[in-house]
């Protein structure tokens, strides 16, 4: 126990120093960069993270609304495929329809109240879209601490301020109180590197999860994970790791169920990449106990 304290105290007065000085991009980057899918999904979680505490309530209702207008929009060419099959059942030889399916010359009330419902849902669809890239637009684009809460939350996972700063410690290089896009590179790639356990790698879990969420439903599926890791890790590490996430704990074989082969949630997934990183710094510790 004594060695991992040290080992981690050590780690911790490393990044302590290394954020009080100036960071060499040539010396901290990888050599071989980020695949161009993997930094382009890289960019994509980084602008959804940027102000998401602003953004969550508005990209909540949008998804409503969008789910709402789309469940109108397939009921509506339900009814009229409908309405043309039960018309064409109804119409003589000549063409002519009969009087019983005619329309009513009274109004339709019912009908009238459910589009003015539709065209206000249309109008607060616009209303958001225009919020959202007034946000996209700021000219300064950073995370704050109250964006990555908000971000955890929305992943099912209540954090507490103290676990959020210590999380926005790992990546804030320059003390600032926010990360920006540099910062969150460094810190994917150190972490991406890292095979001791050593590195702070809380914020980074988040962040790789939400690239795996290509389709930001909240769970990651097999085949979202599988296209990601094939670039970076090759077959034989990508299957390894297919298998720690969405295998059994007992190591049975994976049942490929559900959607996209099968899906897991924020909570699933952080359980196993804390306990694989936990078992790194074991490995560590085991062999600086052997060296003695």
């Amino acid at each position: 126990m004594v060695v991992c304290n040290n080992l981690l105290q050590f780690a911790s007065s490393k990044r302590r120093l290394t954020m009080t000085q100036p960071t060499s991009p040539s010396s901290d980057h990888v050599s071989n960069p980020l695949a161009p899918k993997e930094m382009k999904e890289l960019k994509r979680v980084y602008e959804q993270l940027c102000y998401f505490a602003d953004k969550s309530h508005a990209l909540q209702r949008l998804k409503a609304i969008t789910a709402t207008l789309d469940e109108h929009q397939q009921s509506l060419a339900n009814s009229m495929r409908r309405r043309g099959l039960f018309k064409a059942a109804f119409t003589d030889d000549e063409g002519v329809e009969s009087n019983s399916t005619q329309s009513s010359s009274f109004p339709n009330f019912e009908n009238e109240e459910h589009d003015d419902k539709i065209a206000n849902l249309k109008k607060e669809q616009t209303e958001l879209k225009k919020k959202l890239a007034d946000i996209r637009c700021r000219p300064v684009q950073h995370i704050r601490p109250q964006d990555t809460a908000a971000a955890l939350k929305a992943l099912g996972k209540r954090a507490t301020k103290r676990e959020v700063q210590d999380m926005m410690w790992e990546v804030d290089e320059k003390l600032d109180g926010v990360i920006d896009w540099d910062e969150f590179h460094l810190n994917f790639e150190r972490n991406i590197r890292d095979d001791s356990g050593l590195e702070p790698a809380s914020f980074y879990h988040m962040v790789q999860f939400m690239i795996y969420d290509s389709d930001n439903n909240g769970l990651v599926s097999i085949d979202e994970t599988m296209n990601m890791l094939y670039a970076r890790v090759g077959r034989e590490q990508m299957e390894t790791t297919i298998t720690k996430l969405f295998g059994r704990d007992d190591g049975a074989p994976i049942k490929e169920v559900g959607h996209q082969g099968g899906e897991i949630d924020f909570e699933r997934y952080w359980k196993v990449v804390v306990r694989e990183q936990t078992k790194n710094l074991d490995k560590v510790v085991n062999e600086k106990l052997l060296k003695r």
